[in-house]
C-alpha cells in the first residue's frame, strides 16, 4: 500500500502545456499551424507509471516544468524560422482517487487535471505571451492492476479533455487548444528487485476539429519510460534513472476537410537523468531533464521537471 502511494505516478493526462508551444495560430504559414501538437505533455510519465493511490485512499500530485526552446523543425528536421523562441511555464496539480471496493487484484480510479500555464512565443516575427488555465483533463475510470507480491502494477483507461482553457485564434500564444480529444492510456511498472524499477506508459490521442479554425490535428501515439535504480543502501529512499520519450503522430493534419500538403505529422525523442527521493514512506519528490533530438513538425528544446506526490 504504501508502495503504490508514495510512487510520484506521473499522470499520463497532464495537459499538453508541453505543447502549447508549438500551438501557434491558424494565422500563420501552414507550416506552423497547429504544427505537430497534442494535448498530452510527453515525457511526463517517467516513475512508477502504473502506481495510483490504494484502495479507499486519495493523492494529490503537482507537476511543474520549465521548457525553453530556439529552434522549429520542419517535417525534414530543419529549422523553419532563425527568430523562434519559445518558453513555457507550467504548474499542474491532479487528484486521483481509487474507490474502495477490490475485485479481486483489481481496483478502479478516477482523477482530474487543472492545469495552469504561461506561454511566452516569438515566431515568424510575431511575439505574444498568455498565462491562464489550460484545457481541464477528466479521468473517469481506470481498472488498476497489483499482483500479490507488489511487484507489478498496471492500469488502462481514457482520459478526456475538456475546451474551456484560455483560447483565441488571433493570438500567437494560447493556455488551451480549444478542441476536445480522448486520449486512451495504459501503464505498467515492474519491480524485479527492491533496488530496481522498470516503467513505461503507452498514449495515444484522438482529436476532433478545432471549431475556430476549422483545423483537426492527426492522431498520435507516445511512449514514455524509465529504468531506475536505487544506489546506495545507506540512503534507500534515494533513486536515480535514464528516462523519455518518443512520440509520433501517425496520421495527417486536416483543415477544410482536407489533408494538409505534407501532413504536419510531428515526431519527438527525448532522454535524459533523474533522481527521486521518497518522503516518510508516503509520497516523493524528483527532479528531472530531458533533452529533444530527432524532432519533426515541431519544436525542439529542453524539459526541467519538478514533480511532487503526497496523500490526501
Amino acid at each position: 500500500m504504501v508502495l503504490r502511494l508514495h510512487a510520484l505516478s506521473s499522470t499520463s493526462g497532464l495537459l499538453a502545456f508541453s505543447s502549447l508551444l508549438v500551438g501557434l495560430s491558424a494565422s500563420l504559414p501552414t507550416t506552423a499551424a497547429e504544427n505537430g501538437q497534442i494535448h498530452y505533455p510527453i515525457g511526463v510519465n517517467t516513475i512508477m507509471n502504473a502506481a495510483l493511490p490504494a484502495p479507499g485512499e486519495t493523492g494529490f500530485y503537482l507537476y511543474t516544468q520549465y521548457y525553453e526552446s530556439t529552434r522549429l523543425n520542419d517535417r525534414n528536421g530543419d529549422a523553419i524560422d532563425a527568430d523562434f523562441k519559445a518558453q513555457v511555464y507550467a504548474v499542474v496539480p491532479r487528484i486521483v482517487h481509487t474507490w474502495k471496493d477490490t475485485y479481486g487484484p483489481f481496483s478502479l480510479s478516477s482523477g482530474v487535471i487543472l492545469p495552469m500555464t504561461r506561454v511566452e512565443l516569438e515566431a515568424f516575427g510575431r511575439r505574444d505571451t498568455s498565462t491562464g488555465m489550460g484545457d481541464p483533463v477528466l479521468a473517469p475510470l481506470y481498472v488498476n492492476y497489483v499482483n500479490s507480491t507488489g511487484t507489478l502494477f498496471a492500469y488502462a483507461g481514457p482520459e478526456i479533455y475538456v475546451p474551456v482553457g484560455k483560447y483565441d485564434k488571433d493570438r500567437l500564444a494560447n493556455n488551451g487548444l480549444n478542441y476536445w480529444a480522448v486520449a486512451p492510456t495504459a501503464s505498467v511498472t515492474w519491480l524485479p528487485t527492491p533496488r530496481w524499477e522498470l516503467s513505461a506508459t503507452l498514449y495515444s490521442e484522438f482529436n476532433l476539429k478545432n471549431e475556430d479554425t476549422d483545423y483537426r490535428s492527426g492522431t498520435s501515439v507516445s511512449l514514455d519510460f524509465d529504468v531506475a535504480y536505487r544506489p546506495l543502501t545507506a540512503l534507500p529512499k534515494l533513486k536515480v534513472a535514464v528516462q523519455g520519450f518518443a512520440m509520433k503522430q501517425y496520421t495527417d493534419d486536416e483543415q477544410f476537410g482536407q489533408d494538409i500538403p505534407g501532413g504536419n505529422r510531428g515526431r519527438a525523442f527525448g532522454l535524459g537523468p533523474q533522481v527521486s527521493y521518497d518522503i516518510a514512506g508516503v509520497g516523493a519528490v524528483l527532479v528531472k531533464y530531458q533533452k529533444e533530438f530527432g524532432v519533426e513538425n515541431r519544436s525542439s528544446g529542453n524539459r526541467f521537471w519538478f514533480e511532487l506526490a503526497l496523500p490526501l
